[in-house]
């Protein structure tokens, strides 16, 4: 069997360094497989007006950093002419595009550039999983991985380099001779069987990563996969039903397995700070925690960072934190309407659990940062505003907010759709960047002027709420009281 050389695309947004687990662990599967494999990534390119981070401080919701301060860049050289260069010198026998719906379309321009080259391509993500009769339209895609693709590729690695037939892999449809093969769903792969990531691929900026307003060489963890709730505004919905006949999707890594890792990566790369992949790390038994704690104390002891659901605080997990060296936390608040809440993003949980949770944390000297979503399908004005008045009362560190994109997979996409609006195959855009929709009740315009002036909303006396009302409109007198109003609020809450 000879050896196929793969070219992976991570299509990513613009100076979202973190590194991606997902990259990490096929990188190492193919080359355990006895395969080789480069990495093309798109993150130092410049294909956006604005990072992420740099439009959340500007909606005063995250400190401003600056990669400069590190010599980091993007690259002024086009993206397109570079991965043609990468193709000719690598000469792959195939590529794979890993890419989510929002840097879906600069995925595919990418294939489209190599299109006559003959090289096979394969896309996979949340696009592909989720969309793949769309996906599969393009005429650069020959395959698109529908769920996980750690097997999935590298058996298509393996019967590559033995001249087998490949149009009958589980997880993959493949366009050949003018017919689609739509291979069913393989169950998903058992956590404790995956090698340890493969960070060799990436470059070596990729690991320093914003935190709390400092920017530090950063490892990511995958603790879970998926999520064990299915909140409607989430892709994790769509990955419960994609999988529920084969076991569900949720699973969670051997806590043993997970912090000798940590150990390893924290020494080879000087790691400063962990960012740990869990929807919900607190929803898990005490037992698990506790291991957690104990081990991740004696074997890494850097400052990390996680997610958790209100109803998974309690005084004990808090006091486990706090021992453990949790730098920050970041609690999903999303809406502070009960009825909407609890009706349309399936989320049961009463704004007395919500703030207790917040009281739990308020003295343990993590930072804590409430996770808000606005412009959700029904949401009024003074729906918001309820998510605005919940937040006064947690009174966290940090406010963010984001809008609610409709995702491919989002169950909440189908309420968008059957509203009109969005359509099938629109691509929902960066839920740190700007609405996708439209809607009569709540205007794209409206949209933008609460989410940049929502942590003002918050944070200052509601006497002045007449003046920052003023700041939502986009306007030379708006943005003059907002450019005013955001000094303040930098000043006083995020010195």
């Amino acid at each position: 069997m000879t050896q196929t050389r793969v070219l992976l695309i991570n299509c990513n947004t613009m100076l979202d360094t973190l590194v991606t687990a997902g990259i990490g662990i096929l990188s190492a599967c193919i080359k355990d497989a006895g395969h080789d494999v480069r990495l093309f990534d798109t993150t130092f390119y410049r294909t956006a007006d604005v990072t992420g981070d740099q439009a959340r401080a500007a909606a005063l919701q995250v400190k401003e950093t600056d990669f400069a301060d590190l010599g980091i860049e993007p690259n002024e050289e086009d993206v397109i002419d570079d991965f043609i260069k990468t193709v000719e010198t690598y000469r792959p026998h195939l590529i794979g595009l890993s890419s989510i719906e929002v840097t879906h379309p600069l995925g595919i321009r990418l294939l489209d550039a190599v299109r006559g080259s003959g090289i096979p391509t394969v896309v996979g993500g949340p696009d592909a999983t989720f969309a793949p009769e769309i996906v599969i339209r393009s005429p650069s895609v020959d395959m698109v991985c529908v769920g996980e693709g750690e097997s999935a590729l590298v058996e298509l690695c393996d019967r590559l380099s033995s001249g087998e037939d490949i149009t009958a892999i589980g997880n993959l449809w493949v366009k050949m001779d003018g017919q689609i093969h739509r291979n069913p769903v393989r169950k998903p792969i058992d956590l404790a069987s995956l090698l340890r990531q493969d960070w060799d691929v990436y470059d070596e900026r990729r690991f320093w990563k914003p935190m709390g307003g400092k920017i530090s060489v950063t490892g990511t963890f995958e603790m879970n996969r998926g999520c064990p709730y299915t909140c409607t505004f989430c892709i994790n919905s769509g990955f419960h039903e994609l999988y529920g006949d084969l076991g569900g999707y949720y699973r969670e890594q051997d806590v043993e397995r997970l912090v000798d890792e940590m150990a390893e990566k924290k020494e080879r790369y000087n790691l400063a700070y962990v960012y740990l992949v869990a929807e919900s790390f607190l929803t898990t038994t005490r037992t698990r925690i506790q291991t957690f704690g104990r081990l991740y104390q004696e074997k890494v002891g850097l400052p990390f960072w996680v997610e958790a659901r209100p109803e998974s605080i309690n005084e004990e997990k808090v006091g486990l934190l706090t021992e453990i060296g949790c730098e920050g936390i970041s609690v999903g608040v999303e809406s502070g309407n009960f009825d909407l809440r609890k009706n349309v993003l399936g989320r049961n949980v009463t704004d007395k659990t919500i703030l207790k949770a917040f009281e739990l944390l308020r003295e343990t000297g993590i930072r804590v940062s409430a996770n808000n979503i606005i412009g959700f399908p029904t949401e009024t004005r003074e729906m918001i505003f309820d998510t605005i008045r919940l937040d006064r009362a947690l009174n966290p560190h940090g406010v963010m907010v984001s809008f609610f994109s409709p995702y491919k997979g989002a169950t909440l996409r189908d309420m968008c759709q059957e509203l009109g609006y969005i359509e099938d195959d629109d691509i929902a855009m960066d839920y740190r960047l700007g609405p996708t929709m439209d809607m009569p009740q709540m205007s794209a315009d409206e949209l933008v002027g609460l989410h940049r002036t929502f942590p003002l909303y918050v944070k200052f006396p509601e006497d002045e709420w007449k003046h920052i009302a003023v700041a939502e409109k986009n306007t030379p007198e708006g943005n003059a009281a907002f450019k005013e109003y955001s000094e303040r609020y930098v000043s006083e809450f995020m010195s």
